[in-house]
């Protein structure tokens, strides 16, 4: 908190196969979307709360198989994500992978991706950040926005609303009056914004 009394801290929630929607697994490919979401989220995270000073960014997603290994994209990642640290938009970014819930950061999760069915599936990922956004929204004072597109996150995005409803934004790329519950969330006061970035 700064010495006015503005909160200078961000914190960026991410769905992140929801925002990047990459049509090859390969590191060219994901480095590009990850830069380009990464950019546009400190660019609409500047433009919400002008008085912000560093924007930590959690990405959301399937990063441990079912055997406890880091999964390929998640590998990946890992060595994009220390080059990406730094200043964009004014803003001192630092971005990581969400492999445990802020509640119990010793605990990381096994499974959130299932490599080794008949498909790649996802496990607990939608929970895990939907938890991790209501607890942050009654403890901590910083500013939160929500970033997916997916209304599985409806619920969540209400709820940490309510529990700070000054701090807390939805941010997705469809535009504000397309989801089917705009009106009446917009009604409790939750503030929705539209941004482009990540996807193809």
């Amino acid at each position: 908190k700064s010495l006015s009394g503005h909160i200078e801290q961000g914190l960026a929630l991410v769905d992140y196969d929801n925002m990047c929607r990459y049509t090859n697994d390969s590191k060219v490919d994901i480095e590009l979307h990850t830069v380009d979401l990464i950019d546009t989220l400190a660019q609409a995270f500047r433009d919400i709360f002008p008085d912000l000073k560093e924007l930590d960014v959690r990405l959301y997603g399937g990063w441990i198989d079912e055997f406890g290994i880091v999964s390929p994209v998640a590998y990946w990642l890992l060595q994009i994500l220390p080059v990406l640290r730094g200043r964009r938009h004014r803003l001192i970014v630092r971005p990581s992978l969400a492999t445990a819930m802020v509640q119990f950061p010793n605990m990381i999760l096994q499974g959130t991706v299932r490599l080794h069915g008949r498909r790649k599936r996802q496990k607990m990922v939608d929970s895990m950040l939907g938890c991790d956004a209501m607890f942050i929204a009654a403890t901590d004072l910083v500013r939160i926005g929500l970033v997916t597109d997916d209304d599985d996150l409806v619920p969540a995005a209400l709820s940490a609303h309510t529990a700070n409803p000054a701090l807390m934004v939805w941010m997705r790329p469809r535009s504000i009056g397309r989801g089917l519950n705009d009106q009446k969330l917009s009604a409790q006061g939750l503030r929705i914004y539209h941004i482009s970035g990540g996807s193809p």
